[in-house]
């Protein structure tokens, strides 16, 4: 004989049970919105990599510096190692005062892009060229000037070097003069020697050289002024190629980034551009004023750095909203549930789904409104009509116009909490925690006295 079996099918708290798991299976859309999100962003970077590559991309500028082929003998007087060694100017100046920047449009993005105009300047002092070591041995008719730049391509003009105020010579690509075989034939050499030559294309910049046979050389001092105009796009770098090097950018640009290892020690941001200044001293460089060239001079060095993109794009925004898709979706479901349970009338989980579909398509309007018009707009538009629809549906479906302002004004502070948690970025997860558990404070005191198991009838 079978027992019958009553279920509580009004019962609240089945009821409740229901409305969690059905927030939880709107996860689902949101997911799959989030990947759509991460598509669009993939290709946003894609158009920004090939527009970089036309114009030269993030560009990284060093020198002028010194480097002069050497030989090392041992206690023997013997030859045994050949290479080339690097000085660096006792102080250095990088004025880059004219750095203009237009916006190129690729379909929906735009991707700034620069020109910038500069002059360099190393002094080099009477003791720059002084090595205390007796088994170092330098050929000076071979030394040579060099610069660096990381896309040759996008040189606007060839890099001039002027010396003590008199004639300007122009760089060549410092493979030109990598083949000259240093005159130490006065010096018996090892049968085995260690060579430590400097290779240009392996250390992460394109390196232009000029000869010095007849301006440096130890005991002189000089001042050596390069002139440089290049293009790219992103941002610019400066590594310090002085023993204390100075740095001065000037820009139109109004949203700079100031990233790389040392920050400006002065900086104006208008709305008509910017202006800063670093100073980099010898012990913060942490690099030797003089050494063999293979070791000191590697891609990895500090840099002075400004970025020209925004740090933060509508694309990470939205997928930083998305997280919180669950939450707010479930915020919402609460809200009706109340309503519900208030007023006595049932909404089906049917409802609930459209109502959390509405809430999954407002992602997908604030990525593609966003994209055009930018993040606060795109939101504003998207919140507006997400919160309106949500609204009437309330109204709709307690028959009552009353509960679609009362909806109304819960889903604006709702949406208003969201926009918030967008723009906090340090204090993000403290505000939504703090929400969350407000939240779900004031949905315990609401329901203090229901009647979760449906023994009386709604």
């Amino acid at each position: 004989m079978e027992l019958p079996i009553t279920l509580p099918g009004r019962s609240h708290g089945l009821k409740l049970f229901v409305v969690c798991v059905l927030v939880l299976f709107m996860a689902i859309p949101a997911m799959f919105i989030s990947y759509v999100s991460f598509e669009r962003s993939s290709r946003a970077n894609a158009v920004i990599s090939d527009v970089s590559e036309r114009y030269g991309g993030p560009q990284t500028i060093s020198g002028p510096f010194v480097l002069v082929p050497f030989a090392r003998k041992n206690l023997a007087g013997i030859i045994v190692e050949t290479g080339d060694y690097v000085f660096f100017p006792e102080d250095g100046l990088a004025d880059f005062g004219d750095i203009k920047i237009e916006l190129r449009k690729r379909s929906l993005f735009k991707i700034p892009v620069y020109q910038a105009k500069g002059q360099m300047t190393a002094k080099f002092s009477k003791k720059s060229f002084e090595v205390d070591n007796q088994q170092l041995v330098f050929d000076w008719k071979l030394a040579r000037i060099f610069v660096g730049v990381t896309n040759g391509r996008s040189l606007q003009k060839d890099i001039t070097l002027q010396i003590d105020d008199g004639d300007l010579l122009k760089f060549e690509p410092a493979f030109l003069g990598q083949n000259q075989v240093p005159d130490f034939n006065k010096i018996k050499i090892s049968k085995y020697v260690e060579r430590t030559n400097f290779k240009p294309e392996s250390h992460g910049l394109l390196y232009l050289s000029v000869p010095a046979t007849d301006f440096i050389r130890p005991g002189k001092q000089s001042v050596l002024k390069t002139q440089i105009v290049i293009g790219g796009t992103s941002s610019l770098s400066i590594l310090p190629f002085a023993k204390s090097t100075a740095v001065t950018m000037r820009s139109n640009w109004s949203a700079p980034g100031f990233v790389g290892s040392f920050p400006p020690n002065e900086r104006e941001i208008e709305e008509t551009g910017f202006s800063a200044q670093w100073s980099v001293p010898f012990l913060a460089r942490g690099v030797a004023a003089h050494g063999k060239a293979e070791y000191l001079l590697r891609d990895n060095l500090n840099k002075i750095s400004v970025n020209f993109v925004p740090e933060y794009s509508a694309y990470q925004t939205v997928n930083r909203a998305l997280k919180y898709a669950v939450l707010f979706v479930g915020l919402v479901f609460i809200t009706f549930f109340l309503f519900e349970i208030m007023i006595g009338k049932s909404v089906h989980p049917a409802q609930y789904v459209l109502i959390g579909l509405a809430q999954s398509i407002f992602y997908l309007l604030l990525l593609a409104f966003s994209e055009h018009i930018g993040f606060n707009f795109g939101f504003l538009i998207a919140a507006a009509a997400t919160i309106g629809l949500t609204a009437f549906y309330a109204g709709w479906t307690f028959g009552d116009s009353v509960y679609a302002r009362r909806a109304g004004i819960v889903f604006t502070l709702t949406y208003g909490l969201l926009f918030s948690l967008m723009r906090m970025q340090d204090f993000a997860l403290m505000l939504g925690a703090l929400a969350s558990f407000f939240a779900v404070a004031l949905i315990m005191y609401l329901t203090r006295n229901m009647d979760w198991y449906g023994k009386k009838a709604l």
